[in-house]
């Protein structure tokens, strides 16, 4: 930990000044400037921009983004030439801002609108031609997934062709469907059979049976009236006497003992004889004793108990045909589903097989064609424009590929040098020729800052005319061809840029001049500030 300069590790934190010393920053004896620094970079690195948002992004152009380019991280990788920062660079889209950031800084964009609208349609058909193809590709995974459906429900496995390929072959899935169809359709007509023999049974016991309920309710009425007699009830007598008069209309209908009518049953007869009391007899028969009453009910509670449990067999009976009918219609609800589900699954297969091969097309994929047609469309047009932008900073483009060839010139074992911003060379817009091995990819991208540094003299580039390089790879290229690099880099007569580099290579003797700095630790004018700074062992904790 550096004693005095540990406050500076954070960005919040950082200290300028531009008449003070570090010694009187660190020890806060000076004004800290380091608003006005940033100021100073952003009035001289974007305020000079024609356009300060970036297009398809709208993210604001900071003097941090044209830093990251001009002073490439130790770290950066060199195998893209938009690769400034180990860490990033801040972009909200990191694949597509730096290329536009390099354009607009070298002065080949000045109209940021046409850029925009280019971008907003170029990416309204990327994202329509992935809806597109995702809606082609539903149907193979749909297919398959009916596929699977069906291979569970037959039993068979994915060998077993769809439908028939030749003469000879026998297995297959449509004739395996057709087989199962035609037995759930000879199981739903067993099991109509069943639920027709089963109701008839049920109607014939329900027939035996009504006889014996219809005699019940006689004598539960005639039970009824005797006891509203001993209770005085007589609006209850009076309405269980309507209730026997319409139970009367069952008289012309068989009485069980002797199969005799049942107006001709003894019990029959009393009932009806009892119903004509008139009011009275009625008021004379209350006034019959309790035990009276009760030694006549206890023949008709016999009565009624013997027919119940002769109606009990018939009960029973007719409730277990009632179970029976719910398992048929339950199983026939199962046959009914399993059919249907396996008639839908191959009409699913054969349209989604129709889709795939063309012969038929959803409305979705429809519909979506006709959007992509329409954005692309709207992309020609926005494109022709973008175009025509670049055709108006040609000249530009020309001047940067014109000092790229220059380079090359310097360098053995190349003969040429381009500069290319187009989309199909997207990463190495700036290259050297011809072809060589890919360990010099790192030349290239080193080759294309500098022609950026050189061209900042010209008009029209918005360079800010300075670029460091710390430590560029020199070890993945020889001497020879680093020092022919470095050579290559000569201001124009009365135009300046400043060119830092630092390498651990010892300079040729041509260089000497150009050394600014060498650094070690042997003596005090090694170090970078001229003195051991003090340094304080930090807490492991």
């Amino acid at each position: 930990m550096l004693d005095g300069l540990n406050r500076w590790r954070h960005q919040q934190q950082y200290k300028a000044s531009r008449t003070a010393d570090w010694l009187q920053l660190a020890s806060n004896e000076a004004e800290n400037e380091f608003g006005l620094y940033q100021a100073a970079l952003t009035k001289n690195f974007i305020d000079a921009l024609p356009i300060q948002q970036l297009p398809g992004s709208n993210q604001d152009i900071e003097w941090q983004h044209i830093l990251a380019w001009c002073s490439r991280d130790q770290n950066a990788r060199y195998q893209n030439y938009y690769q400034w920062r180990a860490a990033g660079t801040g972009f909200s889209f990191p694949a597509k801002s730096p290329a536009v950031l390099l354009q607009i800084v070298l002065g080949m964009v000045d109209d940021g609108r046409a850029l925009h609208e280019f971008e907003i349609a170029r990416k309204a058909v990327d994202s329509q031609k992935k809806k597109l193809q995702s809606l082609h590709d539903e149907p193979s995974i749909l297919m398959n997934h009916v596929r699977r459906q069906l291979d569970r429900r037959l039993n068979t496995n994915s060998r077993v062709p769809f439908r028939r390929t030749d003469l000879f072959e026998q297995s297959n899935l449509i004739d395996i469907a057709k087989q199962r169809l035609s037995g759930y359709a000879r199981q739903l007509e067993k099991l109509s059979d069943q639920l027709k023999a089963t109701s008839t049974e049920r109607q014939l016991e329900i027939e035996r049976r009504t006889p014996i309920n219809s005699a019940i309710s006689l004598i539960r009425n005639e039970i009824d009236q005797l006891e509203a007699i001993v209770a005085g009830n007589y609006q209850e007598l009076e309405r269980l006497i309507k209730d026997a008069q319409s139970l009367q209309e069952k008289l012309p209908s068989r009485c069980d003992p002797g199969n005799r009518l049942l107006r001709d049953c003894s019990y029959v007869l009393q009932r009806v004889n009892f119903i004509q009391i008139d009011r009275s007899r009625q008021a004379n028969e209350h006034k019959r004793s309790s035990k009276d009453i009760e030694r006549d009910l206890l023949p008709l509670k016999q009565r009624l108990k013997l027919l119940e449990t002769e109606a009990r067999p018939y009960d029973l009976m007719i409730t277990t045909l009632d179970q029976k009918s719910e398992e048929i219609n339950h199983h026939m609800i199962e046959v009914i589903t399993a059919k249907e589900l396996l008639s839908e699954a191959i009409e699913d297969y054969e349209f989604y097989e129709n889709v795939i091969q063309g012969k038929e097309q959803t409305a979705e994929i429809h519909n979506a064609e006709i959007r992509l047609a329409q954005l692309e469309s709207i992309f020609c047009k926005k494109k022709t424009a973008y175009e025509n932008l670049h055709s108006r900073t040609s000249k530009r483009k020309k001047a940067i590929s014109s000092i790229m060839n220059s380079i090359a010139e310097y360098l053995p074992m190349f003969s040429w040098g381009v500069f290319n911003d187009d989309d199909r060379f997207a990463g190495r817009p700036f290259q050297l020729g011809p072809s060589h091995s890919t360990t010099y990819s790192v030349l290239e991208i080193l080759s294309g800052d500098i022609a950026c540094l050189i061209d900042s003299q010209n008009e029209g580039s918005l360079h800010p005319g300075f670029l460091i390089h710390d430590s560029p790879r020199e070890a993945e290229m020889s001497e020879q061809i680093l020092w022919a690099l470095l050579e290559s880099v000569q201001p124009d007569k009365g135009k300046f840029f400043q060119y830092i580099v630092t390498t651990s290579t010892e300079p040729s003797e041509a260089f000497k001049d150009y050394e600014r700095l060498r650094l070690n630790s042997a003596s005090d004018k090694g170090l970078l500030f001229r003195q051991p700074l003090s340094v304080s062992q930090g807490s492991l904790n």
